[in-house]
Order: structure tokens, then sequence, then C-alpha cells
């Protein structure tokens, strides 16, 4: 009996102590001048995972984070983002001014040395890079020019720093993949500014058709080698439904996923289906909805693709439109039933929104042709509380005309989930 107490205090003893040894959190801290948010946010790479930290009436802040995974971690005040490097048992403290946050930010304690490597190799990025007009709209031979010098100098800058073999190998690969993702944005910035695409050489893209895609600690650790796995994506399935215009996407995603060990990179391609098949105008959505969501593996995932699925299934003719009753910026509110009867133009849009501000003359211009027409031009801001006075001001400046609105949730409103609008709406 006392043999038998003995090994069962021991056995709880040790379970206990293995739980214990699960749990393992890093520690940060800091102090933010110059700003009037009271809140820190950080993320995981997938924004699944997100801890709201309070910053005091005097800019100090401090909490634990659980770390299932070190790698980066979304550090985000206000509207302005960047990442930091966490790992357990870190003890790390980062200090900034919000009227110069990159600039400023800094590291201190346990943690910091890669930390502060990573922010001053954001800001050499930003200094060689400057003005992304200026960088990417010129011609081709001088632009390669310009990405083969700062690819050296990031080089330089890496290797002469004190970073372990780890970090060094980590960066290392994230300077070759944003020497690639740099490149292939090339055509992307002229079409967008000189409205054409540049005349590329033949095999340009060649570094983003070979790429690895089964880089499982690269897709956790950078966000430009997860933009890299969406651009080959869109790639080589543009190039196989040229070859075969009566391709199936789900059959060439189902190919493309065999070989892959990553559960998470499997997925993402997977993901990009979401958009090219589930959609109003294809005739074997309910077929394509099932067969990808039997290929997913996230549940997070699975619940996305079926409330598009289903938002789909609202946004058919009709069927009865899911409503809405926001604050209108003449006053008052205005509801999807006041607007009854007349045929709605929706646009969605932010005061974040670059693209969406570059658009709105062209929008005004459509707003004045249709004019005297049973159309009503309905503007929904999905600006969260803390933009609200920004879009006070910016649509007396923008003078676009229709009915302007702003939403009582941001993207997290009721309206924008049974449509499942999860970005800026885009054609």
């Amino acid at each position: 009996m006392n043999k038998f107490l003995l090994i069962l205090a021991t056995t709880l003893l040790v379970s206990c102590n293995n739980n214990s040894s699960k749990i393992e959190f890093a520690t940060i801290s800091g102090k933010v001048i110059n700003s009037k948010e009271t809140l820190l946010r950080i993320t995981t790479y997938d924004y699944r995972t997100s801890k709201k930290i309070t910053i005091d009436s005097s800019g100090y802040y401090r909490d634990t984070i659980r770390i299932q995974k070190k790698g980066f971690y979304g550090y985000q005040i206000g509207s302005t983002y960047t990442s930091i490097y966490l790992d357990k048992g870190d003890n790390l403290k980062v200090d900034l001014d919000a009227n110069e946050f990159f600039k400023s930010i800094s590291a201190s304690g346990k943690g910091a040395e890669i930390n502060n490597f990573k922010f001053n190799r954001d800001r050499l990025m930003n200094e060689l890079v400057g003005d992304a007009k200026e960088f990417f709209v010129v011609p081709l031979e001088q632009f390669l020019d310009k990405l083969s010098s700062n690819k050296i100098a990031y080089s330089e800058q890496l290797e002469e720093s004190n970073l372990i073999l780890e970090y060094k190998d980590m960066f290392r690969k994230m300077n070759e993949y944003n020497y690639i993702l740099t490149k292939f944005n090339y055509d992307k910035f002229n079409h967008y500014h000189l409205k054409e695409h540049p005349i590329l050489p033949n095999g340009y893209n060649d570094l983003v058709l070979n790429m690895d895609i089964d880089d499982n600690n690269s897709f956790h650790f950078d966000k430009t080698y997860r933009t890299l796995i969406v651009e080959h994506f869109r790639l080589t399935s543009k190039n196989a439904l040229i070859e075969n215009p009566n391709l199936s996407l789900v059959n060439f995603v189902d190919n493309k996923i065999k070989d892959i060990k990553s559960t998470e990179i499997k997925d993402q391609i997977i993901s990009m289906l979401f958009r090219t098949q589930i959609k109003l105008d294809n005739k074997n959505i309910d077929s394509d909805y099932k067969r990808i969501h039997n290929l997913l593996s996230s549940k997070n995932l699975k619940e996305k693709l079926t409330e598009k699925y289903k938002a789909i299934g609202i946004s058919k003719p009709e069927t009865t439109a899911a409503s809405f009753n926001y604050e209108n910026h003449k006053g008052g509110t205005t509801s999807l039933n006041d607007l009854k009867g007349k045929i709605l133009y929706i646009d969605i849009w932010a005061t974040w929104c670059g693209p969406c501000i570059n658009e709105m003359p062209a929008l005004t211009e459509l707003i004045k042709y249709f004019k005297g027409k049973n159309i009503e031009f309905v503007n929904i801001s999905i600006d969260t509380k803390n933009q609200y006075d920004k879009w006070r001001a910016m649509v007396p400046e923008l003078n676009v005309g229709g009915l302007q609105l702003i939403a009582d949730n941001g993207l997290k409103s009721e309206f924008m989930k049974a449509y499942s609008v999860g970005l800026i709406p885009r054609s």
C-alpha cells in the first residue's frame, strides 16, 4: 500500500512538472512616448492568436506572452505595425517614440540582439529603397543594378553582425527571398503607375517559379516568403491554364500539394482556391466547396471557407440581403431598409487604404455620370473607433459624393461578415 502511494505521488509530481515545463512565456515591457494609444497588440504570424497589452498614462507597458513557437510576432500600436522576435524565456524591453516609430524603436534585455538587428535591417531597407515609385519605375537595367547593390548591402550588414549562426542562417534566407520578391514586383509597380506591363526577358520570373515551396521554417519566420508562396501559385496556375484552358484549379492544387510536407504551406496554397472557386459565376461551386473543404487541415480555414460559401448563397439573385444600420456622415443613421427600391452601388473603403483613395476620383466621376438615375452610391468605411476622427475629416476632403457611412465594428461588422469581406474588396 505504501509503495503504491509512493509510486502514485511520484507519478503526479512528474506529471505536474511536465505540464509546467510546457507552459513557457516571454516577458515584454517598454515605454512609448508621444502617443495617445492605450493598447499594444501582439499577434502570431497568422493573426489567429492576439494579445492586447495596456499602455498606461505614462506610456509604460509590461506583460507576459505565451510562446508556442519562437519567431516573429506582430507588434502594433494604433495603425503602426512592425514585428519583434520572441523566444521562450525572453525578457525583452522595447522602447519607442511614436512620432518617429521606425527610427526610434530599440530593444534591450534578453532577446535584444536579434531584435535590434532586425530594426536596423528594416531601417537600412527603408533607406535604400526610399520612395517605391522612384525605386521601381525606372528602366529595367537601372532597377536590377539597384537591386543587386542593395542585396550586397543587406548581406554585408548581416555578416558584420554578432548574431549567432542560427539567426544568421535565418536572415540569409530572408535576404534571398526579399531579393526574389522585390525583383518580381517590378512588373506590378510599373503596371500600377504606368498602366502598362514592362517588357521582361524570358525567364525573368524563374526564381519564383523554381523556388522551394516547402520551407516550413521560413513560412513561420518570414512574411516575404509567405507572400512568395502566393505569387508562386498565381504564376504556376496561370501558366497551367494557358496550356490547358479547361484545367480544374482544384485538381491543379490537389496535385501541387501532394509532395509538400508542411501542413501550413499546403493550407496556404489550398486557401488560394477560396478566391478563384468560391464565387457566384462558378457553376461547380458546390462540388468545389466540398473538395476544398476535404483538402484543408486547418479548422480555422475550414470555417472561413464555409463562411464565404454561405456568403455566396446570400449574394444570389432574389435572396434577401443582409442588413445594416450605420452612422451617416451627414448625421443620424442609414439602414439598408431606408434604401429599398433603389439600385445600390456599395463601395467598401478605409482611410488607411491607399489604393481605395486613389480610386476615389474615378468613383466621383461615376457618381456624376449616373446623377438623376435610380442608383444610390453607398460608401461604407471600415475604419475602427481609433480612426473615427480621421474618417470624419477625410470625407469632406475627398468630396466623393453619395452616402458616406461608417461600419459599426470595422471588418467584424455583421454586414461585412455576412458577405465575407475579410479585406478591402478588389477586382
